[in-house]
């Protein structure tokens, strides 16, 4: 059985190699610093990946592809409403010396515009405000925690710049805006907080909220413990659904699933040292994880991966009823049970679905399991 497993793995390995990843164009168009508009097609990355520059051929049969730095350009755009700009960044040597330029993408459009510039690592973000009727900008940074000493004793306190930012921003001649202690750094709190803000101007104003696109994939795997006695019939079952903000990151997913689990014994035996009893002969278990994550590499042809998820299971118990060393019926039983639901695997490219390899730690176990995801 471990030589059949370890072939199988082998020749997933193998099929891998032969397979790759297709860049994908998609249409939009690009504006230059001398303001020319070229239409063409943009490779589509996740945003992050087009900060500081972008692949672009005017026609997708051209072999050769031209690219653009933030100095080049002012903005490009899909044909789907993703629209980035330039924006000018603070020197703070998260960039290239001789990079003072970034591409942010827009998330909010009206009196205010409101961009966010994703980065590689640590999954963080910077936003940029734009008022299109004073023209006053500001760039928005991630507060840090400062070390303060009274009296003896650390205290820490955030820095709260990018409050005074956003209320400067919003300010016009005749406008007095009061700065929102309550404001917390963040897409969802600092759009929201904009958004609110734009409404009081949308007629001259007209308001955009992009909506950021997702995908939905689905993963089915069976699987056996990976110590399988022969007289044990033992195998799980899973579907799986991931959610993948595909511009935002292609490593982070947001997962939930359903979990079939069987274990039946044949030929069992009644230790005859007890008189009466119960003997289990097969166990059923239904395991529904309504909220997990998924991490994964982003390499073209194996990517690794490893998922934590939480649920809930129902367990029936199939048992024997023993009376004077002999089987006087059966009975079943259900347990509920909360379950924490972890696995690591690989998954090979094949074509634009994947085959799975996957080891998952259970209550009853440790499973090797294969699948498919499309």
């Amino acid at each position: 059985m471990k030589n059949k497993k370890i072939n199988l793995l082998i020749l997933i390995i193998l099929l891998g190699h032969s397979v790759y990843s297709q860049d994908k164009y998609d249409s939009g168009y690009v504006l230059t610093t001398k303001k020319d508009t070229i239409y063409g097609f943009i490779l589509n990355k996740i945003d992050s990946e087009l900060a500081y520059k972008i692949r672009f051929k005017r026609n997708l049969l051209d072999e050769t592809n031209i690219e653009y730095t933030p100095n080049e350009l002012l903005s490009f755009s899909f044909s789907s409403g993703r629209v980035f700009e330039r924006k000018k960044i603070l020197n703070d040597n998260q960039t290239p010396k001789d990079s003072l330029y970034i591409f942010a993408k827009r998330i909010v459009k009206g009196k205010i515009d409101l961009f966010v510039w994703r980065h590689k690592k640590n999954n963080s973000k910077d936003f940029f405000i734009t008022n299109n009727n004073s023209k006053r900008e500001a760039q928005l940074i991630k507060p840090k925690k400062n070390e303060i000493k009274l009296d003896g004793k650390n205290y820490s306190k955030k820095d709260s710049k990018y409050k005074h930012y956003i209320s400067f921003v919003k300010k016009d001649e005749n406008l007095k805006v009061e700065k929102n202690n309550s404001l917390r750094f963040g897409e969802k709190s600092i759009s929201k907080d904009i958004i609110s803000f734009n409404r009081n101007f949308q007629d001259e104003y007209p308001i955009e909220i992009y909506q950021e696109p997702f995908e939905y994939n689905y993963d089915i795997l069976v699987g056996i413990p990976i110590s399988l006695k022969s007289e044990e019939l033992h195998f799980r079952i899973g579907v799986y659904r991931n959610k993948t903000f595909i511009e935002k990151s292609n490593r982070f997913s947001y997962l939930n699933g359903i979990v079939y689990h069987h274990g039946s014994y044949n030929d069992k035996k009644w230790n005859n040292q007890y008189k009466s009893g119960t003997s289990n002969y097969r166990w059923q278990m239904l395991n529904i994880i309504p909220v997990g994550i998924k991490f994964q590499t982003n390499s073209k042809d194996i990517i690794l991966y490893g998922y934590f998820g939480a649920g809930a299971a129902v367990l029936m118990m199939s048992d024997y009823i023993i009376e004077d060393y002999k089987i006087d019926g059966s009975r079943k039983d259900f347990v509920f049970l909360p379950t924490v639901n972890v696995g690591l695997g690989a998954k090979i490219k094949v074509n634009s679905n994947f085959i799975l390899t996957e080891i998952t730690p259970t209550m009853n176990g440790v499973f090797f399991n294969a699948g498919y995801s499309f």
